[in-house]
């Protein structure tokens, strides 16, 4: 199975920004739910890290939910929920919490790249290759997407397919061509971090016009 998003990552670093004092409007609610709004945004994250190093799906998604009622407009409270029904192999339910995310945070690439995933475990793999193609075009430095992408390509292309998009990026830009075959052939197999380091020098080189054009080639739209 691929990698999933190490997200807690992203949750450690916003529990540190979060203000020590922040915690959520609790006028209109009443006795339990209402302690619950009082907690800090730390303490929600910091719970929700816990439940997932435990693989307490069940108590994530429990949690998610119970964040997702005092603050709906957390997009952490449905990326939790996501998490948690990826997992549990609910995947229309982890589709809609991730979409949810987005709607609140377009750019989050965790989510996007973790959509994926569900959308690849649901057996839609052109949804699933957007989703990654939606990842590294909001961060091209996004390994997981790059490496998602590339075996989703070669999954749903097969070796022919990849060749025949190698040759068209070869004819259009060589660089264009060898940023693809690294990140999403080479590292997508091999997992070598230094594949991927090089790779990613040639393509912060390029342009975002000229990442653009890289992806709209593979996908048949140049």
């Amino acid at each position: 199975m691929l990698n999933r998003a190490p997200w807690f990552l992203l949750l450690s670093w916003l529990a540190c920004a979060a203000p020590a004092a922040a915690a959520a409007e609790t006028f209109g609610l009443d006795g339990d739910l209402a302690a619950r709004a009082a907690r800090p945004h730390a303490e929600w994250v910091s719970r929700a890290r816990m439940l997932e190093r435990r693989g307490d799906w069940t108590g994530l998604l429990a949690w998610g939910r119970d964040w997702a009622r005092v603050d709906a407009k957390n997009p952490l409270a449905w990326f939790v929920q996501g998490r948690a029904l990826g997992e549990l192999g609910r995947l229309a339910e982890a589709i809609a919490a991730y979409r949810q995310n987005l709607r609140l945070a377009p750019d989050d690439v965790f989510a996007r790249n973790n959509l994926g995933n569900a959308y690849r475990d649901s057996g839609r793999p052109h949804e699933a290759m957007q989703a990654y193609r939606a990842a590294v075009e909001i961060d091209p430095d996004y390994l997981p997407a790059w490496h998602n992408l590339g075996l989703m390509f070669y999954l749903t292309r097969g070796e022919e397919g990849v060749t025949r998009a190698l040759r068209k990026l070869e004819a259009s830009d060589p660089r264009l061509a060898e940023v693809w075959r690294a990140l999403a052939v080479e590292y997508s197999i091999t997992r070598d971090p230094g594949i991927a380091r090089e790779a990613m020098q040639v393509l912060r080189g390029l342009g975002r016009a000229e990442r653009a054009r890289m992806l709209g080639i593979l996908f048949g739209e140049g």
